[in-house]
């Protein structure tokens, strides 16, 4: 057991002294032990941490007593190793305990909403802000100890009642009106949101109360300020859930900070697109009736035989895909049409040209040019190209709505915090894909995205888990090619497991590092860019939560994590 303990065989202790060995990680200890076992003649129960033979360090329950006379040191001990570093993870976690408890407290008495927090089964106040003394006129004395009936700021009973049935059959309330009376008599109306939380060990109503009395005076005003404080309202309490998860998932709160500014301009590229398209297309809409009088007076110069012929070549026109061409082609196709036009005496050639190029329909007009003779002398092609750009604006309408429909998907599932539920059917490259989409715009400018999804499998396991494993690890690698190179992620299947590799072409990570790289609180970055808490996290999920194995390979220009997680 010794030996296993170094590292060493047997004939390499025998005959050596502990200094020979060099077994001690700190000389120190050894002088102790000597001082001990010289003044009372035995050690008890004396922690000292042993270096093996490989670097790595043993932490030994060391006992020993001097037999014989002084003539022999009888030895013994018990590898605690494991011990340590499990004493070590809960110093940690008491810490981020504590900090989670002072971000509730700075969330709660900061908020510029009111905000109480009373007991569940007595209705009396265990505490309020500052919001909520201004909001109901009492001092925050005059408050606590009591209830709101005994305080009288119910206008009626009726709307404490419903708020108390819905939050009793739910948990949960929100976006309910109600009226209170100030300690002035002064009537305010406000919305509310409620939930029964654990704080303190008993079951506490945690409530925040909007004031919208100034909305009420206007009732398009009012169905407008519900709406966006209603939203309000739902983000403050979902910030305020999320602080009782902070031991854990608060790496996963600041990555996502990280996210906010990238996924608010991935957001306002498409909504800046539907703004513009709306605008042009509500500009048509209003002249819609001088545009339907110049089509009836175009329409009017045919004849019934040939109008049938344009509407038909027009509704083929309307569903014809759009397509592109190179530059050397697109300028040739440009003189072509314009020749077309300039035959048949069509007014602007150029222009109408150059807009059907960029509609994407050329191909179309130039195979049915027997159509465009009957065009001539009428501003009736230039009409329909103008419904065709309206056609064009709604489907890219359609387009960014879609963009960004997925975005805000891949940020609230990447949101979602529900380490307590139990396990559920996943596909893994869904996960990895919602954390790509948020890190989209940070890795467009400079970073080549390689997935090499060679399976698409299912596991058992929990989602919000999975992805904040995905968003360390992309996230370090990112970090690690200072957002200019080469990220490949890749999926394999092997008989019992599914493989997901993440691999950067970056400077790689020294040995040094790599054997400390899952130690809580361990970071190599600058203060206040890393707590060093994600791959301690990521480690833990992977073993402890789904059973798995995460390995590092680096070297000089490569670094890879492997994930390896139970399949179905």
């Amino acid at each position: 057991m010794y030996c296993r303990w170094l590292g060493r065989n047997r004939d390499e202790v025998i005959g050596k002294t502990t200094v020979d060995l060099g077994i001690y990680s700190n000389l120190e200890d050894r002088e102790i032990i000597l001082s001990k076992l010289n003044s009372e003649g035995f050690v008890l129960n004396f922690e000292v941490p042993l270096v093996t033979k490989t670097g790595e360090t043993v932490t030994i329950l060391f006992s020993g007593k001097i037999v014989e006379g002084g003539k022999y040191l009888l030895s013994a001990g018990q590898n605690i190793s494991a011990l340590k570093e499990k004493e070590t993870l809960a110093n940690a976690l008491q810490k981020e305990l504590k900090i989670s408890k002072e971000l509730f407290e700075s969330v709660f008495r900061l908020n510029p909403a009111a905000v109480s927090l009373s007991n569940a089964e007595t209705g009396r106040y265990d505490d309020v802000n500052e919001a909520y003394c201004r909001l109901v006129g009492f001092d925050r004395e005059e408050i606590i100890g009591r209830t709101s009936h005994e305080l009288n700021i119910w206008i009626t009973k009726l709307d404490r009642a419903r708020l108390l049935a819905e939050v009793q059959k739910k948990g949960w309330s929100t976006g309910m009106e109600a009226s209170l009376r100030m300690k002035s008599g002064e009537i305010r109306h406000i919305v509310s949101g409620n939930t029964i939380l654990n704080h303190d060990g008993r079951s506490t109503l945690l409530a925040i109360l909007i004031d919208i009395t100034e909305a009420k005076q206007n009732k398009e005003a009012l169905e407008f300020a519900v709406k966006e404080r209603t939203k309000d309202l739902n983000r403050i309490l979902e910030d305020l859930q999320k602080t009782q998860d902070q031991l854990i998932l608060s790496e996963k709160m600041a990555t996502l900070g990280q996210l906010v500014a990238s996924v608010a301009h991935e957001i306002n590229n498409p909504l800046a697109a539907i703004s513009a398209f709306s605008e042009q297309l509500q500009n048509r809409l209003g002249d819609f009736a001088s545009r339907l009088l110049e089509i009836r007076n175009c329409m009017g110069k045919y004849s019934d035989e040939d109008a049938e012929g344009i509407i038909q070549w027009i509704s083929e026109l309307f569903q014809a895909k759009p397509k592109t061409h190179s530059f050397a082609e697109t300028r040739k196709i440009k003189k072509n049409l314009e020749a077309l036009f300039v035959s048949v005496s069509i007014d602007s050639p150029y222009d109408l040209a150059d807009r059907i190029v960029d509609l994407g329909v050329s191909d179309f007009i130039l195979e049915n040019t027997n159509f465009v003779v009957k065009l001539k002398n009428t501003p009736i092609l230039s009409i329909i190209l103008n419904e065709l750009y309206s056609l064009r604006s709604i489907e890219s309408i359609r387009l960014a709505v879609e963009r960004t429909s997925k975005i805000v998907y891949s940020l609230k599932n990447y949101g979602r915090m529900d380490r307590g539920s139990a396990k559920i059917q996943i596909n893994i490259i869904d996960t990895i894909e919602t954390v790509l989409t948020l890190y989209q715009n940070k890795m467009k400018s400079g970073i080549e995205c390689i997935r090499l999804y060679n399976a698409n499998p299912m596991i058992m396991g929990y989602p919000d888990e999975l992805i904040q494993i995905w968003t360390n690890l992309i996230y370090n690698a990112l970090q690690a090619m200072h957002f200019k190179g080469k990220l490949t992620i890749q999926v394999e299947e092997t008989g019992t497991d599914v493989e997901v590799s993440i691999k950067d072409d970056g400077p790689g990570i020294p040995l040094a590092v790599q054997r400390r790289i899952f130690e809580p609180f361990f970071t190599t970055k600058e203060k206040g860019e890393g707590t060093g808490l994600g791959l301690g996290i990521v480690k833990q999920s992977v073993e402890e939560r789904h059973k798995g194995q995460i390995q590092l390979f680096s070297e000089p220009g490569q670094t890879v994590f492997l994930v390896s997680l139970p399949k179905l």
